[in-house]
């Protein structure tokens, strides 16, 4: 970038804009980093005049965010914006038939797109220009959805050729779209896909799920694969493919954890990931055993989530069995006993830990998480309406980044302050605490906290960038 000031000219995409002069930049954002704006939606204009101030450079994370299609051509135009990284860009309150336009973009690798209408010649104009480069798509179909918006969306997905590098796909179908996702006929040249995520409501075709899961054998490199509720015999299917690709996650936020589940997951040898809100609580469906068969991936191992969120303890159902009403509250309740943890202790390999709404001891928790302290591999402690661990013992596990400790046990009747965050002070490498009605904290210590995580400086976490506390957002 020179040290010349750009003029303002080439940002001419609003009507007699009000610019805020470059020094006001200069001086706001002088020492702040280009990680810290990233959580807002800063406009054109704006990323224009910080990028203008010579205080910024380029890296893979910057972001601007667009709301027509006239902004990204003027962007693509410009002798700096034109190097961007990722674009957001909303046109669903929108019909786009604008065909005759040519993107000069050399960076852009992702590119999130919300549409209600656009014609087939934008599409392949927009894909062919941004090809060499894209890396991730995401795509947002209007909730308001009428022929032109469903006749984009099947457009939008037979010109995903027109994108041969890309490695991340999403694509968020609203209620009512009758379109069929056809693996082998959208995706089998998009042979670097690693990430996949299709989000529909319904899952409907002439192509059975038999067919569907078949067809993954064209992406040789998909790690991630989020689609419909998985069930046991998609993951049977999965375990069985003569080519199946390596896949290190399967999405099974919504899917009820059983025996089967556990079984015919442990058949694939290369996940890393187990995350889901629905753990099953009625030993019918889920015992030890299915823990056991855990094992088999105890070396590939580095996600866990064992949550029971859709628990509904005041009607004493749940929403995976709204019929089984006669059922108690324990028999409805996840338990993690001794027994458990000593299968648990065997991942040695973790680097996330989720619990949420389930049944552990303090004992159990202090006991798996001192088994765990010499390998120095936890980085990410998740613990949300459980029995918290000794703090001593969590003080240990210094390998953590990002801790969550939020709405403990009510049962267990402790009044967690400032002295109890103060044990946590040898926990040197933590960047992101999150502690939601669990600490009574003073005033002073909650502001020294957050004017740490504002400014970098030390306070009782030397690394830390993000601290949440009750009401936060």
């Amino acid at each position: 970038m020179t040290q010349s000031k750009r003029k303002y000219d080439e940002m001419m995409f609003e009507s007699n804009p009000l610019r805020i002069p470059v020094i006001c930049y200069q001086q706001i954002f002088r020492y702040l980093p280009i990680e810290s704006l990233l959580s807002v939606a800063l406009t054109c204009k704006t990323w224009y005049n910080l990028l203008a101030s010579n205080q910024f450079c380029f890296n893979k994370r910057t972001k601007l965010t667009l709301s027509n299609e006239q902004q990204l051509l003027v962007i693509s135009n410009s002798k700096i914006l034109r190097h961007v990284n990722r674009i957001e860009m909303d046109l669903s309150d929108r019909r786009i038939a604008w065909d005759n336009f040519q993107l000069n973009f050399t960076s852009l690798h992702t590119f999130k797109l919300r549409f209600v209408s656009l014609t087939p010649v934008f599409v392949t104009n927009l894909f062919r220009s941004v090809s060499p480069t894209l890396k991730s798509l995401i795509l947002a179909m209007n909730p308001e959805i009428n022929a032109e918006t469903t006749m984009t969306c099947l457009c939008l997905l037979t010109s995903l050729h027109l994108l041969p590098n890309l490695t991340y796909f999403f694509l968020l179908l609203r209620s009512g779209a009758k379109i069929e996702i056809d693996i082998e006929k959208y995706f089998k040249c998009l042979t670097k896909l690693e990430k996949l995520i299709l989000r529909q409501d319904n899952f409907t075709g002439r192509r059975s799920r038999v067919q569907q899961l078949n067809a993954l054998a064209c992406l040789p490199n998909l790690k991630y694969l989020e689609w419909f509720e998985f069930l046991p015999s998609d993951l049977q299917i999965l375990a069985s493919l003569p080519c199946r690709p390596p896949l290190q996650h399967v999405h099974l936020q919504e899917t009820l954890i059983t025996n089967e589940i556990l079984y015919h997951l442990s058949r694939i040898p290369t996940i890393t990931s187990l995350r889901s809100h629905r753990f099953s609580p009625l030993q019918a469906k889920l015992n030890i055993n299915g823990y056991k068969y855990l094992l088999a991936l105890k070396e590939s191992l580095k996600e866990l989530q064992i949550s029971a969120k859709h628990i509904k303890y005041d009607e004493l159902t749940m929403i995976q069995y709204p019929a089984e009403s006669d059922c108690t509250e324990n028999e409805y309740e996840v338990q993690i006993t001794s027994e458990h943890i000593d299968i648990l202790k065997q991942f040695i390999h973790l680097t996330s830990l989720t619990f949420d709404q389930i049944s552990i001891t303090k004992e159990n928790m202090d006991n798996l998480l001192i088994s765990l302290v010499d390998h120095h591999t936890l980085k990410i402690l998740d613990l949300t309406s459980v029995s918290f661990p000794s703090m001593v013992v969590l003080s240990q596990v210094t390998s953590l980044e990002e801790l969550v400790l939020s709405y403990p046990n009510r049962e267990d009747e402790i009044q967690y302050t400032d002295e109890d965050l103060m044990i946590l002070s040898p926990l040197k490498n933590l960047r992101v605490l999150e502690l939601y009605y669990s600490f009574n904290l003073q005033s002073k210590t909650r502001k020294r906290l957050k004017a740490q995580a504002r400014a970098n400086c030390s306070f009782i976490f030397e690394k830390l960038e993000e601290f949440f506390y009750n009401d936060d957002e």
